[in-house]
């Protein structure tokens, strides 16, 4: 049961935690969150730390979480910080910077009190991932991530946590945190227990109007919480999906010990109230919050959603949860210490999102290679020689911060390539999922790997040739040689003809970049409806038959494109060497040449081959 394995983690814990600010008496810091009063679209948090030794301490919200690479500062939600001792008298509080606050005369201290206002409907700029974000709507829907509400007293975040959350009687709770409140007769409190705060941060939950399933595969209880205010999607609707997903990814993962349940918080946003442009998914110990909107179909959701978005996430109960280094583990909330290793926690994750399809049979060997080849173009977006492993440990820094996308395009083909090595140098017994596999029994969740001697490590657990990848292209900033990687496995290259639009080709990939003036160009990729239109290679495309274009309009543009027909007229207005120009044409179907990546006909006998298969379909 999902209860039972939690408990026995958190009390492996309990042994480590020690500080210097609280009385050994009592070492367990109580929160309360009252969801049942709602004032000003704000809940109230009242936080009790028991006795404190010290003069003076500092309360601090986080002002980033793992998973995220950007800073947060969950703190300027929180407003109206106020410190008490028993008799109820205030003391002096100060607050230091956006997410700190100090508490002076701290020995006399009984509680601080303060109210949370939530990020989705709030009207302070931030840059809060929705899916990082919160929601307080009353008798409807409260959507914790809970760095957003709850914080920690500095020097104390190993001491145990109990959370009390007041709700009303028909929103159910969804988490992956201990609740240690079973009585059937008290259905609106919920009491939960943390070892630590990393747990506290790292465990979303949400309550809403019951709307869950839940099944167990192959040993992991699965439950999914589906948040639809208009009532449009049931989480019965998205089972088969998710259960065929589980399954082939636990499958996938025979023999690893990760976790015992997977909670997904799903809340359906109706586009009519949030104008997002920007959703998705953020993972936790063994659980995600998931941010779609509730207007895409029952088969965007499952395509898009469960196989897309949700099965990334899964895979994060191999790394960072099973395998992850010191800063991972003991994250600082406020002055943060980023690993080297994103290539892994994020790149590994997504080549397993796309790995598992292949192995397990959900899609054909060819479509994997597709999916690679489109990541080996994404990839050229970004600074392809820029060192993996520095990029990842200044990624707070707008110079690498703007490659962060790349660990989902190149993060994937580094593991990819790492896969393809191991399986040569053991002649196809050994890859990247043994070797995460292995990873994960040396270490696991509660022990952390040193930053800087991981790759040490695994070199010492393979073979040289890995450290010579590692060396020339993940602490080295020399390019990975696709081509001659793939040429092992029998992949190659062959020139195809492919229909091209105006923005897009028939592959989805597009003709259009974007300069640091925020300005949109075309690229030098041949088209023949622009050359026939007389676009030319750094264009500026200023506007789209009579109407401007900037990065905020431009999928409206390309969208309309697509129904564009013979017969149209089309107009572009381009500045080209500081001339503004106006181009204008019929409209014309185009084309374009690719490079595709295709699979070698060959023999069984074939080395090629018999490396393919090893690398497609061992486990």
């Amino acid at each position: 049961m999902k209860k039972i394995l939690f408990f026995a983690i958190t009390i492996a814990f309990l042994g480590s935690c020690a500080t210097s600010n609280i009385s050994n008496k009592d070492k367990t810091i109580q929160v309360a969150i009252d969801l049942n009063t709602v004032v000003d679209d704000k809940v109230k948090v009242e936080v009790n730390p028991a006795k404190i030794t010290s003069e003076t301490i500092v309360y601090q919200i986080p002002a980033i979480v793992p998973g995220t690479y950007a800073m947060s500062n969950y703190g300027k939600f929180a407003s109206d910080v106020k410190a008490f001792d028993k008799n109820g008298n205030e003391l002096t509080v100060s607050q230091l910077d956006p997410n700190s606050w100090q508490i002076d005369d701290a020995k006399k201290m009984d509680k601080i009190t303060y109210w949370v206002d939530d990020t989705f409907d709030s009207e302070k700029k931030h840059g809060i991932y929705v899916m990082a974000g919160t929601n307080i709507e009353e008798g409807k829907n409260f959507f914790l991530n809970l760095p957003g509400f709850v914080g920690y007293f500095k020097g104390m975040k190993e001491t145990p946590y109990n959370l009390t959350i007041s709700h009303p009687a028909d929103l159910y709770e969804t988490s992956s945190l201990i609740n240690t409140n079973t009585t059937k007769e008290n259905n609106t409190k919920d009491v939960f227990y943390a070892s630590r705060y990393d747990e506290i941060s790292d465990n979303p939950i949400m309550y809403a109007p019951l709307n869950t399933i839940t099944f167990t595969v192959n040993g992991v209880e699965v439950s999914l919480a589906v948040y639809s205010p208009n009532n449009v999607h049931a989480a019965k609707d998205l089972e088969d999906a998710l259960k065929k997903m589980v399954e082939a990814q636990t499958n996938f993962l025979e023999g690893f010990k990760t976790t015992n349940e997977y909670n997904i918080l799903v809340y359906l946003f109706d586009p009519k109230v949030y104008n997002w442009q920007s959703f998705g998914a953020l993972e936790h110990l063994s659980s995600t919050t998931v941010v779609f909107p509730e207007t895409y179909s029952k088969e965007q959701l499952s395509n898009g959603m469960i196989n897309g978005t949700v099965s990334h996430e899964f895979f994060h109960i191999v790394t960072p949860l099973s395998v992850h280094s010191e800063e991972i583990h003991s994250f600082d909330f406020n002055t943060p210490n980023m690993s080297k290793h994103l290539w892994m926690y994020e790149g590994i994750t997504e080549y397993f999102a796309n790995l598992f399809q292949v192995n397990q049979g959900l899609i054909s060997e060819q479509e994997f290679i597709d999916e690679m080849k489109g990541k080996i173009a994404s990839s050229m977006r970004y600074n392809d020689t820029m060192s993996f492993t520095k990029m990842s440990k200044n990624i707070l820094e707008d110079e690498y911060a703007k490659n962060y996308g790349n660990v989902y395009q190149k993060g994937a083909l580094i593991g990819m390539s790492l896969d393809i090595i191991l399986r040569e140098e053991s002649k196809g017994t050994y890859g990247v999922r043994n070797l995460m596999k292995d990873l994960s029994n040396k270490y696991g969740q509660t022990k952390p790997f040193k930053d800087d001697e991981i790759l040490d490590v695994i070199v010492e657990m393979t073979y040289p040739a890995v450290g010579t990848f590692f060396d020339n292209h993940l602490t080295g900033n020399v390019a990975i040689d696709y081509e001659a990687l793939l040429a092992k496995v029998g992949v190659v290259k062959k020139a195809k003809t492919i229909d091209a639009g105006y923005f897009l080709d028939s592959n989805r990939q597009i003709f259009l970049s974007a300069n640091q003036k925020q300005e949109i160009f075309f690229t030098n990729r041949k088209n023949t409806a622009l050359a026939a239109l007389g676009v030319q290679p750094g264009d500026v495309l200023k506007s789209v038959n009579g109407t401007d274009v900037n990065l905020q309009n431009i999928r409206t543009f390309i969208g309309q494109s697509f129904q564009w027909k013979e017969g149209d007229k089309i107009t572009f207005e381009v500045i080209r060497n500081g001339e503004t120009l106006k181009l204008e044409g019929d409209f014309v179907k185009g084309t374009t040449e690719v490079e595709n990546l295709v699979i070698e006909d060959l023999p069984a006998t074939d080395s090629k081959k018999k490396l393919r298969d090893a690398w497609l379909k061992a486990l």
